[in-house]
């Protein structure tokens, strides 16, 4: 007999309506301005501002800078340089004819070039330039991490909308529970144990669903952080469908080959040390001898036989002894190139094992990805028949099924999104940089 009070779905939407109209509150805490970001927003909208500006990004940047100067600086070791001497004076002669102050003022104008120091500037330019290349390498992989970062923001976004909407139709069903409960217990037909159970469990569903909205601004406050926008929270995202998940996990040593050659961290650490080395080079030629050219242009207000208007000079300096200096310049550049290479070869050896675990994962998570593909075939399926029954008042579990649908939903979601994480990392892994539309490469590396 079909049941005189309204039916199970027209209470469970009245309901989700009546108790979950304020979870639209956080709303209220975005500013006005927040149309700055697109509404809805893609995923490749937000990559596409992964090269804005961005703390991350503009410490990776002054970095190469500072190289950049670092290497300016070592080449100008070897360049030309000249003086302008200027001395407005007055003397008294000692002897002669000359009797009182009389002017001697005088100028010079000189210019000098290290001509051959026997490879030591060469070395610290070669050094320096290294270092450049390094920190280049460093900002090409602060830029991937960015992109990752902003995948991972964007992600969390549409799961916590999705979690939500899971919880919330529990909370909704719990409370459908909970009132036809109440109205049982005043004919008494549920006992008050019966009824307490009802409302404790709608309580905590209620709990749950309190932690999902307040997630749903946690991490949207992320996602405007991670654009650099801490002030333009975003409200609708677009669920992306996302492409390559499917493909093919690559062999751990295939894998492993490519980040050797291509991982930018790691490369970075082979140009410091290249550099580190070329620089104990340099520190060696510490004593070997200079070769310096000089040319001097001279004014002088007095005239005397022993002063010379043109003068040029080539000076050989040759380093005899010099306190020990040079050996202890040498043996702290042996010590930094040799924390170096423990560095570099610790670096390789954990790339090794993260290339293991990137591979074991992206194993793991396309079984998830497929297992939860299968649950939301079943629960659709299942929400069909709950639906049908219903229609033949043989069931009345339907808004269960609905609810079940909904977290079948966010779980093939979850699932799909760390896929496409793992992938992205295997991805940055090898060089390659995640951009709206396609692959980049990193910055092109010299011959070795």
């Amino acid at each position: 007999m079909k049941p005189a009070t309204h039916s199970p779905v027209v209470i469970y939407r009245s309901v989700a309506r009546r108790l979950g109209w304020f979870a639209l509150g956080w709303v209220l805490y975005w500013p006005l301005t927040a149309h700055a970001l697109s509404d809805p927003l893609t995923l490749e909208e937000v990559l596409a501002m992964a090269d804005q500006p961005h703390p991350d990004l503009e410490l990776a940047q002054a970095r190469v800078e500072g190289a950049q100067a670092d290497f300016e600086q070592a080449r100008a070791g070897s360049g030309v340089r000249s003086y302008l001497d200027l001395t407005p004076q007055s003397v008294r002669p000692s002897s002669g004819a000359e009797s009182g102050m009389v002017g001697d003022s005088r100028a010079r104008l000189t210019v000098s070039k290290r001509l051959y120091d026997f490879g030591r500037s060469r070395a610290m330019e070669d050094s320096a330039h290294s270092i450049i290349e390094a920190r280049q390498l460093v900002f090409f992989d602060a830029r991937q991490r960015r992109r990752i970062d902003i995948m991972q923001r964007f992600f969390d976004v549409i799961l916590a909308d999705l979690r939500y909407a899971a919880d919330n139709e529990t909370m909704a069903s719990s409370y459908v529970a909970f009132d036809r409960g109440r109205d049982r217990h005043e004919l008494g037909q549920v006992s008050d144990v019966d009824l307490l159970e009802l409302e404790t469990r709608y309580q905590q569903t209620l709990v749950t669903r309190t932690l999902s909205q307040k997630l749903q601004v946690s991490s949207r406050s992320q996602l405007a952080l991670a654009l650099n926008r801490p002030e333009e929270l975003p409200r609708e995202l677009v669920r992306p469908t996302l492409s390559g998940i499917e493909r093919a996990i690559p062999e751990v040593q295939v894998l492993y080959a490519e980040a050797r050659a291509g991982n930018p961290a790691l490369l970075a650490l082979r140009r410091e040390t290249e550099a580190t080395r070329l620089t104990l080079t340099a520190e060696r030629a510490r004593r070997r001898p200079v070769l310096t050219a000089e040319g001097e242009a001279a004014w002088f207000e007095r005239q005397l036989l022993s002063r010379e208007e043109l003068r040029a000079t080539l000076n050989l300096r040759i380093p005899l002894y010099q306190g020990g200096e040079d050996s202890a310049a040498i043996a702290a550049g042996l010590a930094r190139l040799h924390e170096q290479e423990a560095r570099l070869a610790r670096a390789e050896l954990d790339l090794r094992q993260t290339v293991l675990d990137l591979v074991q994962e992206a194993e793991a998570r396309k079984v998830e990805w497929a297992a939860a593909q299968t649950k939301v075939s079943y629960r659709d399926l299942y929400l069909d028949r709950s639906r049908a029954l219903y229609e033949l008042e043989v069931r009345t579990d339907l808004g269960d099924a609905m609810t079940q649908m909904t977290a079948a939903q966010w779980e093939a979601a979850q699932a799909e999104y760390n896929l496409a994480l793992t992938w992205a990392k295997i991805d940055a892994l090898t060089g390659q940089l995640l951009t709206h539309h396609l692959m980049e490469t990193k910055p092109q590396e010299k011959s070795q």
